[in-house]
Order: structure tokens, then sequence, then C-alpha cells
């Protein structure tokens, strides 16, 4: 067995020598590394970004959802109207429904706040998903109001007469929900519009409930199976 015993260094200008082959190497690790992080980071900020698109994508779709029932809503406050300025009211409505509430879901764009991925995104695309996320926080925001006032659209299915002091609640009630419903639309218009440069489309997995869409004198219990796929979660009265 050969035990080779390190030689000497002979001269100035094999040291120096020897101290350049081991910089070389120290700095051919640190750039490796520097390489594998980087690309990890863009790893990471890619997987992020694909993580809120189909976050985004399926906002949109409840948001498109919503806008479906425009129509509807719009209907049905003026059926509602009409009905308690009727000077002989007519029947007693059986049912008068709500929009959907559709909740936003932030936890990818959370996620990747909290993990800096967002800083590794393009500008514009942070910009724009900044805008997007505005336009879905003011939209989830402005259903809180709006349910309020449809709870107290509903008390006309109640067995009483209306009074002067219900109509004028009334009233007002349907002035709120025609404000929500107004801005809730606006919103998803424009949340619709700010994901296109993104080339984010709505998810078509958001079918939602046509609640508000059901004639008003349909039995209750009837309404209830036709306004919802799941009517044992029920509906409020």
């Amino acid at each position: 067995m050969h035990i080779h015993v390190p030689k000497p260094i002979h001269g100035w200008k094999q040291f120096f020598n020897e101290i350049a082959v081991i910089a070389i190497g120290i700095g051919i690790a640190l750039s490796g590394e520097e390489v594998l992080a980087g690309w990890r980071e863009h790893h990471t900020a890619n997987k992020s970004f694909e993580a809120v698109k189909d976050e985004v994508s399926v906002n949109l779709g409840r948001m498109q959802a919503r806008l479906a029932t425009s129509d509807c809503i719009d209907r049905r406050l003026n059926e509602i109207a009409a009905y308690i300025e009727a000077r002989s009211p007519p029947r007693r409505p059986t049912w008068v429904g709500r929009p959907q509430v559709w909740a936003m879901q932030t936890s990818a764009i959370d996620a990747a706040k909290s993990y800096g991925s967002m800083t590794v995104f393009p500008r514009d695309e942070q910009m724009a998903l900044s805008t997007l996320y505005g336009s879905m926080a003011g939209f989830a925001e402005v259903q809180q109001d709006e349910q309020w006032a449809w709870a107290e659209l509903r008390s006309i299915t109640e067995d009483r007469d209306i009074t002067d002091s219900d109509r004028a609640s009334l009233r007002q009630a349907i002035q709120r929900a025609r404000y929500s419903a107004w801005k809730a639309r606006i919103d998803a218009l424009q949340a619709l519009e700010e994901a296109a440069p993104l080339h984010i489309v709505p998810s078509d997995k958001s079918p939602g409930s046509k609640s508000v869409c059901i004639p008003m004198n349909t039995p209750f219990d009837e309404a209830l199976k036709l306004s919802s796929k799941k009517p044992d979660y029920g509906e409020p009265h």
C-alpha cells in the first residue's frame, strides 16, 4: 500500500496556481447553488401562478353564474314593488327567493403573498391580479347587504296585511336590493374584463341556484326543490 504524501509547494507561482484552483472551485459551487436556487424560485412561482389562475377561474365562474340571473333579479324586484303598491293586492306570494350568495376564494393568492411568490411574477401581472382581486372583494362585500335586503323583502309571504310602515320599509329594501344588484353586476363585468389580458377564462362548474327565477306563486316546498340541488340545506323564509 502506497501512501501519497503531499508534496511541498515550490515557489510562489505554484502557490498561486493552487489558490486559483481552489477559488475557481468555490466560485463554480456558489454559482451552481445560485442557479439551483433561482430554478427552485422560478418553479415555485410558476406553481403559485397556476394555482392563482385556477382560483380566479372559479371566482369568475361564480360571477358569471350571478350575471346569468340578473334579469330574474330585476324582474322579481319589479314584481315585489308592484305587489306592495297595488291598491287591491293580489293573492299573497308563497315564494320570493333570493340571489345566490357566492364566496370569493382567496387562499391561493394569500399563499402566494405569504411565500413571496408574488414578487417573482412580472409587474404587469402583479398589478392586473391586484386590480382583479379588488373587484372580487367588492363583489363579495356587496352581497352581504343584499341578503339583508332580500330577507326583509321575503316578509311579504307572511300571513298578515302590509301596513303603511311595512310598505315604507319594503320600499327602502327594494332600493337597497336594486343598488346591490347593480354594484354586483358592475364588479362582475369589470372582473371579467380585467381577467382577459391574463388569459383566464371562467370555470363552468358553478351553475348556482335559480331561486330568484322561480315564480312567486310556487308553493314553498316545491320551490325549494327547484331552487337547489341540495334541498336538505333549506332556504330562509
